[in-house]
């Protein structure tokens, strides 16, 4: 599975994995100036538990450890990795009061 990438003129972008023409997996983000805002994590259920999010999430702090970006993690999933391993996001995690505080993503750009 190749994670690919994606990027608008709007600086809307996506992480995605494919298979067969569908999208089984994305992780969706936007960037303002030197910060993303990684606000959705997705993996349909019939590919959940293989690790892919944990995949997408690695690619995610690749790049942005890359381009010298920081994280604001709206997403839970992305919020929970950074809770879990501070010590290793502390290059990049940027405090926000947008981080979501349930299991639901946060907040997407307007």
């Amino acid at each position: 599975m190749e994670i690919q990438f994606k990027i608008d003129n709007r600086q809307q972008g996506s992480f995605f994995i494919e298979e067969s023409g569908n999208q089984i997996a994305e992780l969706d983000f936007a960037i303002n100036g030197d910060v993303i805002n990684a606000y959705h994590t997705g993996v349909r259920k019939e590919y959940e538990g293989q690790g892919i999010a944990g995949k997408l999430f690695d690619k995610l702090v690749s790049y942005a450890r890359e381009n010298s970006y920081k994280i604001i993690p709206t997403c839970s999933y992305i919020l929970a990795k950074f809770r879990r391993h501070p010590e290793l996001f502390e290059d990049l995690w940027v405090h926000s009061q947008d981080e979501p505080a349930g299991d639901a993503c946060g907040v997407k750009p307007r």
